[in-house]
C-alpha cells in the first residue's frame, strides 16, 4: 500500500515537472524573434542608411543584380521573397559593408528568413570581407589548426634548463601554465588587471613555437640586442599563429604592449616571469642536486615590486645549503 502511494506520488511529481518544462520551452520558442524577410529587409536597409529603395537598388546594381524598384517594394512588404542564394548573399554583403548587418547571427537570421538556411564558412568570408564581424568568427577547421599548433608548446623544452643538464626539464607550456596560476592569484594584490595579466602569461611564449626558446640573459649578463631580435621574431610568430583564427591583431597588440612595457600589467608580468623561473630553479636545485645560482641572480636584478621581492626572499631561504 505504502509502495503504491509512493509510486503514485513520484508519477504525479514527474508529470507536473514535465508540464512545467513544456510551458517553459513553449515560452522560450514564442519569445524568439520570428521576423519575416520583409521586416528584416526593411530593418537592415534603414540601418545601412538607404533612405529610399532606389538607393538600395543602385547599390545592388553595382553587384550585378538589376531590378525594378517595385520588386524591392514587394520584398519589403513580404509579398515576394528572393530565392536566388547569390542574390541574397549580395544583399547581405551590401548591408555588411554599410554596417547595417553587424554580426553573423544577423546575417544568418536574414538568410534563414528567406528559407535559405545559414551561411557556410566560405560565404561568411565572402559577405564580410574586412568587416568587423568576420574577424570575430572562428571556424571549426581553423580552430583545430590553431589548437594543434599551440599544443606544440608542450614539446618545446626550456633551453635554460637543458643547458644546465636538468634531467627532466619543463616545457614552454608547463612554464606558461604555472605563470598563469601566479598571475591569477597575485593580480589583485599587485593592483593590476587580472584578465590582461593572464592573457600575457598565456601568449608570451607561444611565439617560441615558431622561433624556439632563445636565451638572451644569463645571470647578470643581459644581451639587449638578442632580446630585441627575439621579441621581433616572436611577435611575428604570434601573428602567424593567431592569423589562423582571423583575429591576430588583438593578440599581437597585447604582446607588443608586454614587450614594450607599456602598462602596469606589462611591468608586473615580466617580474612574475622571473619569479616563476626562480621557483622552478629552486625545485631543480632540490631534485637534481644542482647549483643554479645564475637564475637567482637574474631574478634578483629584475624584481622591483616589494611583495614580489618578499616572496623571492622566501625562495632564497628555501634553497639547499651548500658547503
Amino acid at each position: 500500500m505504502i509502495l503504491t502511494q509512493y509510486t503514485s506520488f513520484v508519477h504525479d511529481k514527474i508529470v507536473r515537472n514535465l508540464d512545467k518544462y513544456k510551458i517553459e520551452c513553449y515560452s522560450l520558442v514564442m519569445s524568439q524573434d520570428h521576423s519575416t524577410f520583409g521586416e528584416l529587409f526593411k530593418k537592415y536597409r534603414l540601418k545601412s542608411e538607404f533612405s529610399t529603395l532606389t538607393q538600395f537598388g543602385n547599390a545592388l546594381a553595382q553587384k550585378g543584380f538589376i531590378y525594378e524598384d517595385s520588386i524591392y517594394s514587394h520584398w519589403q512588404k513580404n509579398i515576394r521573397v528572393p530565392k536566388n542564394r547569390k542574390l541574397l548573399l549580395a544583399i547581405i554583403q551590401i548591408f555588411t559593408e554599410r554596417n547595417g548587418v553587424q554580426t553573423v547571427n544577423d546575417a544568418n537570421g536574414f538568410l534563414n528568413s528567406a528559407g535559405q538556411g545559414y551561411l557556410t564558412n566560405e560565404e561568411v568570408i565572402f559577405v564580410a570581407k574586412d568587416s568587423p564581424f568576420h574577424t570575430d568568427t572562428i571556424f571549426p577547421s581553423n580552430a583545430l589548426t590553431f589548437l594543434l599548433t599551440t599544443a606544440q608548446s608542450k614539446r618545446i623544452v626550456r633551453t635554460g634548463w637543458k643547458m644546465n643538464d636538468i634531467k627532466d626539464p619543463e616545457s614552454v607550456a608547463e612554464h606558461s601554465y604555472q605563470l598563469c596560476v601566479i598571475a591569477m592569484v597575485f593580480a589583485d594584490q599587485l593592483g593590476v588587471d587580472r584578465e590582461r595579466l593572464i592573457k600575457m602569461a598565456v601568449i608570451h611564449d607561444l611565439g617560441e613555437i615558431i622561433t624556439g626558446d632563445l636565451v638572451w640573459s644569463r645571470g647578470n649578463i643581459i644581451d639587449i640586442q638578442k632580446r630585441q631580435k627575439k621579441e621581433i621574431m616572436e611577435a611575428e610568430g604570434i601573428e602567424s599563429i593567431f592569423a589562423k583564427l582571423g583575429n591576430s591583431k588583438q593578440y599581437k597588440a597585447i604582446f607588443e604592449e608586454m614587450v614594450q612595457r607599456k602598462s602596469p600589467e606589462a611591468e608586473i608580468f615580466w617580474q612574475l616571469d622571473k619569479l616563476e623561473m626562480a621557483i622552478q630553479a629552486l625545485q631543480y636545485e632540490k631534485s637534481d642536486n644542482k647549483n643554479l645560482e645564475e637564475f637567482f641572480v637574474n631574478t634578483d636584478l629584475q624584481l622591483t615590486h616589494p611583495f614580489l621581492r618578499e616572496v623571492f626572499a622566501r625562495v632564497q631561504e628555501a634553497r639547499p645549503k651548500r658547503k
